[in-house]
């Protein structure tokens, strides 16, 4: 999951770039591309994409909580448990600039 949204971050990254700098036909092909996912299906699947993607960030943050509220219980934290909560953060923090962005 993590490997798909770093892709998704990168391609974002990407397409702001080319936007950005004035290429020519590469600027050109970009701003037609964007504009058909406008038009048609694209607005619906950008809504199931975002409607997705902000239920699978809610579940990492109560994951988040879960695993703190455990921490807090116990006076400590184990070590799969830090690891748990990284994971969760790092895959909430990727959705959360992916979703930002839709």
């Amino acid at each position: 999951m993590i490997p798909l949204l770093f892709l998704v971050l990168f391609i974002e990254g990407a397409v702001a770039l080319i936007l950005m700098v004035k290429i020519g036909p590469l600027r050109e092909m970009a701003m037609k591309g964007l504009d058909q996912l406008k038009s048609g299906k694209g607005p619906a699947t950008v809504k199931t994409l975002g409607c997705t993607l902000s239920l699978i960030l809610v579940s990492s943050v109560a994951s988040i909580l879960k695993i703190q509220s455990r921490g807090v219980k116990l006076g400590t934290v184990t070590p799969m448990d830090q690891v748990l909560w990284r994971t969760h953060l790092l895959e909430a923090s990727l959705i959360g600039m992916s979703v930002s962005g839709i």
